[in-house]
């Protein structure tokens, strides 16, 4: 019983700790319920996944349904860094990756297991970054 209650709590981590796309239902819901489980909504530039503006929501359900509001992710937006640009969820769909060298810090998601707390690690591009599944967010440069 205790394997089953410990497998379904990694299963709903996993879950919940990446970054989340709108699916089309919620994008066309009328009414939310009231709850205040916060999210970060992500609304991305047509030209790039990496231009991008976000709010706070009360929960996903006003975030989807928030129009150019493509994915959220967990926790109010203030959680994050302020130069944050977070990971487009189809990002890893990518066929493959410029070699240009534009150094960036990923921040793995709630998922990865943290090795001496290093949450983080450095890619030599956004893309390179972002195709890597556990990557949630990162920022310009090295990591410190």
């Amino acid at each position: 019983m205790n394997k089953i209650c410990l497998t379904l709590a990694l299963i709903l981590g996993v879950c919940f700790a990446s970054n989340i796309k709108c699916t089309e239902k919620q994008k066309l819901a009328r009414a939310c319920t009231f709850e205040y489980e916060p999210v970060c909504g992500v609304k991305v530039d047509p030209s790039s996944n990496y231009i991008q503006s976000f709010s706070t929501y009360g929960n996903k359900c006003e975030a989807c349904s928030e129009k150019g509001v493509e994915f959220y992710s967990s926790g109010e937006c203030e959680k994050y860094p302020q130069d944050v640009v977070f990971c487009h969820p189809d990002a890893y769909l990518q066929p493959g990756c410029t070699r240009e060298l534009n150094p960036v810090c990923g921040y793995f998601d709630e998922s990865f297991q943290c090795q001496n707390s290093q949450c983080s690690s450095n890619y030599s591009n956004k893309c390179s970054a972002c195709i890597n599944k556990e990557i949630s967010y990162y920022l310009q440069g090295f990591c410190k």
